[in-house]
């Protein structure tokens, strides 16, 4: 795999996919707040190899597994300071009351 050339799209989903999965090694319970994981969501993430990514990846191929919020044009357009204050007001998605356990 030395030789492969990522897409943009691929290397966003290589990129969120490390971040998440060593957040949730790190700190399950901040991670599923970060990120807006289910439980569920933050195991399967949280248990994948280097390797396993890298298939997910190259076979997803150019699917986006991270979409932007709805709200971009609107937060982008905010001065920076109130953006801050506007996705901790109106957040990406809904949370779910999904109940976070050590595994």
């Amino acid at each position: 795999m030395s030789n492969v050339q990522f897409s943009e799209v691929q290397l966003l989903n290589l990129s969120a996919l490390f971040a998440i999965r060593d957040s949730v090694q790190h700190d399950r319970i901040a991670a599923c707040c970060k990120f807006g994981l289910s439980a569920d969501q933050a195991h399967v993430i949280g248990t994948l190899s280097i390797d396993q990514i890298l298939v997910v990846v190259l076979n997803v191929g150019q699917e986006c597994l991270f979409l932007p919020r709805q709200d971009i044009v609107s937060l982008l357009a905010l001065p920076a300071p109130l953006a801050g204050v506007m996705t901790s007001v109106h957040p990406p998605h809904k949370t779910t009351s999904t109940l976070v356990t050590s595994r």
